[in-house]
């Protein structure tokens, strides 16, 4: 199918809101049909891969459900934990490639539009409006899913040569609250927590690069696991240092 943009998009609006933070929360990004095709497909899919960089260990593997394709390496799954005596970025999730060379997943699905969806002339031309930024040329992409105990810890998102302007998360997890953790959290200069957004449905969490934040851990008492499509909108040229 041809995933759309709502048509309720106030751009101007969402441009004013978005230049006073740098950062913003667009409810409704997606049509319902879009939305929903793109939610089902991911709540049925099995075929999810566990990415892991934590307490020195990093690896990723094919998942049959919730547990390792390869039985023999679900030792490695189970002993995965974050060391919280470390500054260096950590994360557990699943994964599912969309964009990554070598990683792409096909599986012929509405996910699998979504790489079309936002790199089309109308969604670039809608991130351009909203950041006031000409410079966005294209966006990567993966499907993550965070189950509980599933985090990502404080980072920046500067990568020396991605050239990226702007990360993103597309929240397709329906009815999500606050107590089941999994927000995305931004930290001031003394590491405190400037602001958070809870995870809700069709909305699209914007962000200038860079910026300290983090996915905080899902509760282990959290009924359903955190869905989303994430990445970064990046330019086809350098551009230059980022502090």
């Amino acid at each position: 199918m041809t995933l759309r943009l709502s048509s309720a998009l106030d751009v101007d609006a969402l441009a004013a809101a978005f230049a006073a933070k740098r950062r913003l929360r667009i409810p409704g990004l997606m049509d319902d049909d879009s939305a929903e095709a793109v939610a089902v497909a991911m709540e049925v899919f099995d075929n999810w891969r566990i990415s892991v960089a934590a307490s020195g260990e990093l690896f990723e593997l094919p998942l049959l459900g919730r547990i390792a394709a390869e039985p023999d390496k679900q030792s490695w799954i189970d002993g995965a934990r974050i060391d919280g005596n470390s500054p260096r970025m950590q994360y557990i999730f699943d994964t599912r490639r969309l964009t990554v060379e070598g990683f792409e997943d096909t599986t012929p699905d509405a996910v699998s539009e979504v790489p079309a969806f936002l790199n089309s002339p109308e969604f670039i031309a809608f991130v351009r409006a909203v950041t006031g930024d000409d410079r966005i040329d294209f966006a990567d992409a993966q499907a993550t899913r965070y189950r509980p105990g599933h985090a990502l810890t404080a980072h920046t998102d500067v990568a020396p040569g991605k050239n990226r302007l702007y990360a993103y998360v597309l929240n397709m997890t329906r009815e999500w609250y606050a107590d089941w953790g999994g927000a995305l959290i931004f930290f001031d200069g003394d590491g405190h927590i400037a602001d958070g957004f809870v995870p809700s449905f069709n909305t699209l969490n914007i962000f200038a690069v860079p910026k300290a934040h983090a996915v905080g851990q899902v509760a282990s008492f959290a009924p359903k696991d955190r869905l989303s499509i994430t990445g970064w909108l990046r330019s086809n040229e350098p551009i230059g240092d980022q502090p």
